[in-house]
């Protein structure tokens, strides 16, 4: 290919670029995802790029590419898996095994994205087409550094804050971090950034210590005659607490299978961690604390609509869905049993698959089944998931189920 020949593709959402020769044609398909090159004339031959549905940072995904290609290429016979030296980026190659096929696949990596390519060519023409997909593919240029630079920054910037302040349980939303109160945004710290890239862990660092003393500043300065009637108990997974960051200093008690009993001062649906420290200023006890948030629980209300289904074999189902984040707390309620031991049976199921979700279920095989499967499900997809375990509720008292 003469450089006079080529023509410059531009994928639609400038993911990459690449080099093909002028007379062949470009398909693009499903706004960009798939994009085919190849001779007008030719319906047998033809090169696919396809960008694979997730995001990754290049550098660190560089180990685990081998183990991609495998999976792609499950149901496909190929062969001789090995790094392609020709193309700019990370890039593996395999041959094609395939009754009648010659080609190549390939999975590349770059910036924040993963490409896999499949080049369709006879077996008795190798050596005419292979060495022409070869250099479009060495062509391929990765244009995504900037999303990378601000993945990082975002990453970087959401492990510490998590760290500082878990009582905000901070997760990243499109392109800002957003809290229980408070919203980060990123775009001051990416451009300071971009203009010192090499100094970007630091930045990060100073930016998070500076919204750190603005939170410092609202929180931890509450009297106990200020805290007492605002503190409640919250059910968090045992791997919540990591003891090497803030979380470790949360106060916490042992209670059933895999879950944990912390305590919260629960204001204006912002909610702060009691810690150890807090009970050693205010002069109480683990032991009296417990006692009031238990009290406290006692009297917040329950949604005024809970719904759920009844079937006469089956039994009901009653859920308990809230926008406060205590919904799973009432599983420690009081009166829990009594409350709803009339429409469930005296003994029934209580599962806590996220934060927001209480789920109340009779005693009865099908039900239990079926229910157990969907709290997995939910604490599998939850990011305030809690446990996928199942609690017996009886008159005595709650246990582990099984």
């Amino acid at each position: 290919m003469a450089p006079t020949a080529l023509k410059t593709f531009v994928q639609p959402n400038s993911v990459y670029q690449l080099d093909y020769p002028g007379h062949w044609d470009a398909i693009v398909e499903k706004e960009g995802e798939s994009c085919g090159f190849g001779p007008h004339e030719r319906d047998d031959v033809g090169l696919w790029i396809s960008i694979m549905q997730f995001s990754v940072d290049a550098e660190k995904i560089e180990d685990d590419l081998p183990m991609l290609m495998q999976q792609a290429l499950a149901e496909t016979d190929a062969t001789n898996l090995r790094r392609d030296p020709n193309v700019r980026h990370f890039g593996l190659i395999a041959d094609m095994t395939k009754e009648d096929q010659g080609g190549h696949y390939w999975i590349v990596t770059g910036g924040d994205v993963v490409l896999f390519a499949s080049s369709q060519v006879p077996v008795a023409e190798r050596e005419t087409w292979n060495p022409l997909f070869e250099k479009v593919m060495a062509s391929l240029r990765i244009t995504r550094d900037q999303e990378l630079l601000y993945r990082r920054v975002a990453s970087e910037t959401l492990t510490l804050l998590r760290e500082q302040h878990p009582e905000q349980e901070f997760k990243f939303e499109e392109n800002e971090i957003r809290g229980r109160d408070r919203v980060v945004y990123l775009s001051n710290l990416f451009r300071e950034v971009q203009d010192a890239p090499e100094r970007r862990e630091q930045k990060v660092k100073r930016f998070v210590e500076a919204l750190s003393q603005q939170v410092s500043a609202q929180f931890g300065s509450e009297t106990w005659d200020d805290a007492r009637s605002l503190i409640l108990p919250v059910l968090k997974p045992k791997s919540y607490i990591d003891p090497h960051t803030a979380t470790g200093s949360i106060l916490t008690r042992e209670w059933l299978a895999d879950v944990l009993v912390c305590y919260a001062i629960s204001n204006n649906k912002t909610l702060r961690f009691v810690t150890a420290w807090d009970v050693g200023r205010w002069g109480t006890t683990n032991e009296e604390l417990e006692e009031i948030a238990l009290a406290n629980l006692a009297a917040t209300s329950w949604p005024k609509r809970m719904p759920g289904s009844r079937n006469r074999d089956d039994g009901h189902v009653i859920i308990v869905d809230t926008d406060d984040s205590l919904a799973s707390s009432r599983l420690l309620h009081p009166e829990l049993h009594r409350l709803f031991s009339k429409p469930l049976g005296t003994t029934f199921w209580a599962g806590i698959p996220c934060r927001n979700r209480l789920v109340l279920y009779s005693d009865r095989r099908k039900t239990k089944q079926r229910i157990d499967r969907q709290i997995r499900r939910d604490h599998d997809g939850s990011a305030y998931a809690i446990t996928p375990s199942p609690f017996l509720v009886t008159r005595d008292g709650i246990a582990p189920g099984k």
